[in-house]
């Protein structure tokens, strides 16, 4: 059975993972180690072993082992490398895009919009002004509105009881006012623009499926 550019990814992630084992075996291939305590490291009973305290450890693997099979590996992860560019430049996907409109694109071309272009759109997106809403409107235009806003300002004012005591009320002093035109627009028409960008984003994913299971092309 041939291999798609789907399995190529894999197996190079495959091989990654075998070639990071091999190239630490690498860095113990060196030695063969006895581990123990002594009593003495001179006279006739110089490097006796006390009972019990020798650790022998083995190497697994000779040095030449670790290197043929990391060149074996790295070859193998070339080739693959050299068949998977050769085939994105071919491998094609139909996407809708955010007008509607079909394209057939490359996987590159693909990515750059999953990975680059996408986050940016969206981005600008959620940058969009929503209409203030909850709001004294003083006129609603098409695609303005105006509303004000007050706040209330107080001062304390102090009296005299009958009693002789004294009496602090809250009375209004003044009023802030805040009339604003409001270009915004409204949260619906914002949160449906959205939602497309995330169904364009996940029909991007679904392309990029579409285009891995494209037969892996063969060196020449």
């Amino acid at each position: 059975m041939k291999k798609t550019l789907g399995d190529a990814f894999a197996l190079r992630k495959k091989i990654d993972n075998e070639l990071n084992t091999w190239i630490n075996r690498l860095t113990l291939a060196s030695k063969n180690t006895v581990h123990y305590k002594t009593k003495a490291i001179e006279g006739d009973k110089k490097f006796q072993s006390i009972p019990g305290t020798k650790k022998t450890y083995t190497r697994n693997y000779t040095i030449e082992e670790c290197r043929e099979r990391i060149q074996k590996l790295i070859a193998e992860d070339q080739k693959l490398a050299l068949q998977i560019s050769l085939t994105n430049q071919k491998a094609k996907a139909t996407v809708v895009d955010l007008d509607g409109k079909e394209q057939e694109l490359t996987i590159p071309e693909l990515l750059v919009l999953r990975n680059e272009i996408a986050p940016k759109v969206e981005r600008a997106a959620r940058a969009i002004p929503i209409r203030a809403s909850g709001v004294e409107i003083v006129e609603d235009g098409k695609d303005k509105i105006e509303f004000r806003v007050i706040k209330t300002n107080y001062v304390n004012k102090q009296t005299m009881s009958e009693k002789g005591n004294v009496l602090t009320n809250k009375i209004i002093e003044d009023f802030n006012i805040e009339e604003v035109i409001d270009y915004g627009l409204k949260q619906r028409e914002v949160f449906d623009y959205i939602d497309e960008i995330h169904s364009w984003m996940f029909r991007i994913k679904e392309a990029i499926n579409m285009a891995n299971k494209t037969e892996l092309e063969e060196l020449k």
